[in-house]
């Protein structure tokens, strides 16, 4: 449970970091229409990168086959759910894989994610990770072929995580570009996060452990302004937490790990905090701010 729990704070954490200084009260529906993901709406490109390193179990061609059938599976889930409420959705997807199945081999900053994110502190691992993404973009960009153009300036190949979702943005006519590192965690305890989601200070991009479809909704939902409805440190008041029980008990933003995708929901208030309603509904605007621990 402590792991658990531990791996909640992170998560949040990584989302409100980049505020700045944290207020005393979170309001989530800053989250709305903010940074690259800000409405879920139109065309979206799904980029995945499969990132290896010597912690984790080497990435296999199976691997590798069963995580793109379960992104495929989230893809589905999100695009039936868009239809149910007659939103025009296009989601496609993109991996990025070398050939025989290669993958990008970098170190994460401290071995596993957690580790990463918290050593030697919240702020330092933070600003780790961001970096650590920044080289893998680089790495992704330097393997584009950039043709040339008579008389126009050929453009540069992306350097860090913000060029390489510009350029993925021009190259597959797109508005939003969801960015996930995908490392092979499945079968030891870690976390996935998603990070920059409350600011425009750095682009947004999720860091995946696991294969669960459920995760992978979870976390392509945040990047768009969703907001966890579980116990974190950001989610401390314990009527709202049982408020979002009883109102939304199967939904997506609950907590996903080990959840059969086909058995879970959106709600109105994730709907309302990815752009497909307007309004907020008096039943869930408590949820959309709570306290964090202090």
């Amino acid at each position: 449970m402590r792991k658990i729990y531990i791996g909640l704070f992170i998560l949040t954490s990584c989302m409100f970091l980049s505020m700045g200084v944290l207020e005393k009260k979170i309001d989530y529906s800053k989250a709305r229409n903010k940074n690259v993901c800000k409405v879920l709406k139109e065309d979206v490109l799904i980029y995945v990168v499969f990132v290896s390193n010597k912690v984790n179990r080497p990435f296999t061609e199976l691997d590798i086959l069963s995580t793109m059938d379960s992104i495929n599976v989230a893809v589905q889930w999100i695009n039936n759910r868009a239809s149910e409420n007659k939103i025009n959705l296009k989601i496609s997807t993109a991996f990025h894989i070398g050939d025989n199945f290669a993958t990008v081999k970098k170190e994460l900053p401290a071995g596993s994610v957690l580790e990463s994110a918290t050593q030697p502190n919240l702020s330092t691992g933070i600003k780790n990770l961001n970096e650590w993404a920044d080289y893998i973009a680089k790495r992704v960009g330097a393997t584009f072929l950039i043709e040339e153009t008579p008389g126009i300036q050929t453009p540069k190949n992306p350097r860090d995580k913000e060029s390489l979702i510009a350029f993925l943005r021009d190259k597959y006519k797109v508005e939003s570009v969801a960015l996930f590192y995908v490392v092979n965690n499945y079968f030891v305890d870690d976390l996935s996060i998603s990070m920059n989601t409350m600011s425009n200070s750095d682009v947004e991009f999720s860091l995946i452990s696991y294969k669960w479809p459920s995760v992978f909704a979870h976390n392509f939902l945040h990047l768009f302004g969703a907001a966890d409805m579980h116990e974190t440190p950001f989610r401390q008041d314990k009527s709202n937490i049982e408020l979002a029980k009883k109102l939304y008990p199967d939904d997506i933003m609950q907590s996903p790990e080990g959840e059969n995708i086909r058995e879970m929901k959106l709600g109105e208030m994730t709907k309302y905090l990815i752009g497909w309603s307007e309004t907020a509904d008096s039943k869930f605007a408590p949820l959309l701010t709570d306290k964090k621990e202090r």
